[in-house]
């Protein structure tokens, strides 16, 4: 079993503040890394070669050397081959711009058998850029994989948990599988692995050499400002014993006056 698993430098969200005065995300001071969904993907393919055997890669474009970071996270976790597409804007690159790569490296590189890739990534979360993938390759998809099950014959059977009750989905290889943070919980690696993957190659790929010298960036961001819940600041005063069912009657009709009962 023949794995790819693009993987994504990004903001980590979970640490992103915001300026008080502007509201505008402070994105320069923000620390980056592989997104959640992305570790799960890797973690994922990992237990697929576990179990199976073969060989896994992953792909991340980036616009420096900084974002070579996942890349060794992915070889700490146990990833076999790592390739780096380098593009001056990469942050800017559209969906469709993303799966023109990652196909042209699939192309270049592979055939493989799956493909795995985070739902959506914490930045943008579109979740789109499997699915176009899948489209440019012409080959099975499956979005949104709660778990996952792949067979020596081929067979790969996903559960998917929507709104209105879990969805078992069938393909055949190659096929594209994009899988949620639920899916499993990512390994931490060693230190001797993170030591040790400091030391493995890195394979560069080049944009002419899979037939997209000219790919352009199509995204720029207008403005972002930290979103905010407006506040009612009701207060209502229950501090005398005797006013207890005026208050609670005074709470049930704001409630539904939100609409809430």
């Amino acid at each position: 079993m023949k794995i790819l698993i693009p993987v994504k430098y990004t903001i980590d969200v979970s640490q992103l503040k915001f300026d008080e005065s502007t509201k505008q995300p402070l994105l320069d001071a923000c620390p980056k890394a592989m997104g959640d969904a992305d570790k799960c993907a890797v973690e994922e393919a990992l237990r697929i070669k576990e179990k199976l055997g073969g060989t896994t890669a992953v792909v991340s474009i980036i616009s420096g050397d900084e974002g070579l970071r996942v890349i060794r996270d992915a070889y700490a976790m146990g990833v076999d081959e790592g390739y780096a597409v380098y593009h001056p804007e990469a942050e800017r690159l559209d969906a469709l711009s993303i799966a023109r790569i990652i196909a042209g490296v699939y192309r270049a590189k592979g055939p493989y058998d799956l493909i795995l890739i985070g739902l959506a990534s914490g930045d943008t979360h579109s979740g789109v850029v499997g699915p176009t993938l899948a489209a440019i390759l012409d080959i099975p998809v499956i979005s949104g994989a709660d778990s996952l099950e792949v067979t020596d014959e081929g067979l790969v059977r996903a559960k998917c948990m929507m709104e209105d009750g879990t969805y078992v989905f069938e393909a055949r290889t190659p096929a594209v599988v994009t899988v949620t943070t639920e899916i499993n919980e990512p390994r931490i690696p060693t230190l001797k692995a993170i030591l040790k993957s400091k030391k493995k190659p890195i394979s560069k790929v080049e944009l002419k050499d899979i037939g997209l010298e000219g790919i352009s960036a199509g995204i720029e961001v207008l403005d972002a400002k930290k979103y905010e819940v407006p506040r009612k600041r009701v207060i209502i005063d229950a501090t005398d014993p005797s006013k207890i069912d005026e208050c609670i009657e005074k709470i049930v009709g704001l409630l539904r006056e939100e609409g809430v009962l």
